[in-house]
């Protein structure tokens, strides 16, 4: 092989792995801003039922948080699981009130974007939520659940 052919393949070598490289990453970051993104309208979220509390003092219907007067982007949450009417009037703040499992990249992870009872939001890897969840739930609830999951 001649020095430009050995020249070409090793240009043609390292545009490859740079062009690997850069999709790799792009394809993070685009996993990163989607889970910042369904953090944030979860937020959102979490102050339309703390609003909705501190006025009526109880918590939001379904319907209330799914619809309602002023919609919430609900395109990075997905699908939200709602469990207002497992909660009791004096459960504690830290009650799990929504929650949404979302499964990302390398980098962002697998895990779920819950909001809790006074409106916080966080993220939480999937063991620490299910057991959380598992403290929180009655026996009812599991009931249902697994009862819908056969439909």
């Amino acid at each position: 092989m001649n020095p430009r052919q050995k020249s070409i393949i090793l240009n043609f070598v390292t545009v490859i792995i740079i062009t690997t490289v850069f999709v790799l990453i792009m394809a993070n970051v685009r996993d990163l801003l989607n889970k910042s993104e369904a953090i944030r309208s979860m937020e959102l979220l979490g102050q339309r039922v703390k609003s909705y509390r501190q006025q009526r003092h109880s918590t939001p219907p379904k319907s209330f948080v799914m619809g309602g007067d002023q919609p919430i982007s609900m395109a990075r949450l997905g699908d939200i699981n709602y469990r207002a009417h497992w909660i009791s009037y004096n459960a504690k703040p830290d009650t799990i009130l929504g929650y949404t499992y979302k499964n990302f990249g390398f980098l962002a992870g697998k895990g779920y974007v819950v909001m809790f009872l006074d409106g916080n939001v966080t993220w939480m890897e999937k063991h620490q939520f299910e057991q959380l969840l598992a403290k929180q739930q009655t026996q009812a609830e599991i009931e249902l659940l697994q009862k819908n999951l056969k439909f």
